[in-house]
């Protein structure tokens, strides 16, 4: 066999050792029924949720005032079939006896009726509503809440700043004027906040406890002293780094794959792939999704998986650096859970804003926060290339940790 051929087999022996242990598998099969149960649990309006996209199949993606005259005079004709005059009349009559003794055929078509003409003045009222928002007041607000040096003062005016010309550029090209759920359904932070941070939190979970596994085997079954005797032994570290890292990918595929691929086949997203994060319907809280550039539901989705992805990959890191000291896999990987608890504890005990804007750079905020991702608002985390920055410094810091740790093991006493 080559020597290429060698260091794939090696490596696969090590992946052997986590992916065929009971414990291992038994996690991860719970983690995908447990994320399966929560989809479907969760699924009764998803009928009524696919309006939107005969809304936009029938009037296209985004709307202005001639389509939705448009449409209020198709809902004005739907209605008359059923033998009212006038829309809002119909549905101001419409009492749950009359709906009672409607044929099942008929109450499907109240039912949608009542649907396009939420819709339609949900989109007549959104131009005043997001056109009120002031981004000079929210500026002024943060600023005025905070104690910070001068430096730190300027680079947050411009951060907001350069948030407020987005938001006129948002208003000025309309692009808040793009179909989506309705906020009140909460279909972004379904997703997001709900399903992909329950898949960032059990991805911690499972490859901390993998690259424990593959790192301290060794150490848990006694033959360390055997394995790592000889200089060429010593070299298997390297081989279980990179175990931990393929197994680690592999997981998150499976992971991310099955729960992802079961709540796009129940929730029917076809035709809004191409709608923007930023559109004013989807406006959940105080305030809408105002994001840094134009972002589309699939780049957005897309980039939360990479982001995700790299953050678990910095848990790999952190956790294998921490089991060459530790030898003890639950401990390992007890410690790992601990220092990403930490790193979201922290900010909050720091009352220096300089400190707290230093501890905002952290991984566990993004474990937490993938409906927010490229997001402007008023919080430290919420500035421009915050995501992009805060992966870069934890690469270096967890590529370094992971390097220094395993030549610590390369000249320390095996024992």
């Amino acid at each position: 066999m080559s020597r290429k051929g060698d260091r794939v087999y090696i490596t696969w022996l090590e992946m052997r050792k986590v992916l065929l242990s009971p414990v291992f598998l038994i996690l991860l099969l719970l983690m995908i029924g447990f994320n399966l149960f929560s989809i479907w649990s969760d699924s009764y309006n998803r009928e009524e949720l696919q309006v939107v996209n005969k809304i936009i199949e029938t009037y296209g993606p985004s709307f202005n005032d001639d389509i939705l005259q448009t449409m209020e005079r198709d809902i004005n004709q739907l209605v008359i079939e059923l033998g009212g005059t006038s829309t809002q009349a119909f549905l101001e009559e419409m009492t749950y006896e009359i709906y009672d003794h409607a044929s099942s055929e008929e109450q499907h078509q109240i039912d949608h009726i009542s649907l396009l003409y939420t819709y339609v003045q949900a989109a007549k009222e959104l131009e005043a509503r997001y056109t009120a928002i002031d981004i000079a007041k929210l500026k002024q607000d943060f600023l005025n809440a905070q104690t910070m040096p001068s430096w730190l003062e300027q680079k947050m005016a411009n951060e907001f700043d350069n948030w407020h010309a987005r938001f006129d550029e948002i208003v000025e090209t309309n692009e808040y004027k793009q179909w989506f759920f309705l906020g009140e359904y909460g279909m972004h932070s379904k997703l997001f906040r709900s399903h992909m941070k329950t898949l960032a939190f059990e991805g911690v979970l499972i490859i901390a406890l993998l690259t424990a596994l593959i790192a301290n085997y060794e150490f848990e079954h006694r033959t360390q002293l055997v394995t790592y005797a000889t200089k060429k032994g010593r070299k298997l570290i390297w081989y279980k780094g990179f175990a931990s890292l393929v197994c680690s990918l592999m997981v998150i595929a499976v992971l991310f794959g099955v729960t992802l691929g079961t709540y796009f086949t129940v929730y029917d997203y076809s035709t809004m792939w191409q709608i923007d994060i930023s559109s004013g319907m989807n406006w959940e809280y105080t305030f809408p999704y105002i994001t840094w550039w134009s972002i589309s539901l699939w780049q957005y989705l897309l980039l939360a998986v990479v982001i995700l992805t790299f953050v678990l990959i910095i848990v790999m890191l952190l956790t294998f650096t921490i089991s060459v000291f530790v030898k003890n896999s639950y401990f390992t990987w007890l410690l790992s859970v601990l220092l990403l608890l930490a790193m979201y504890v922290m900010p909050t005990y720091f009352p220096n804003s300089t400190l707290q804007w230093m501890m905002h750079y952290n991984v566990t905020l993004l474990l937490l926060n993938p409906h927010q991702f490229f997001n402007g608002g008023t919080s430290f985390m919420m500035m421009q290339y915050h995501e992009f920055s805060t992966l870069l410094l934890w690469l270096l810091i967890a590529s370094a940790g992971t390097i220094g740790a395993i030549r610590h093991f390369n000249v320390k006493d095996v024992v």
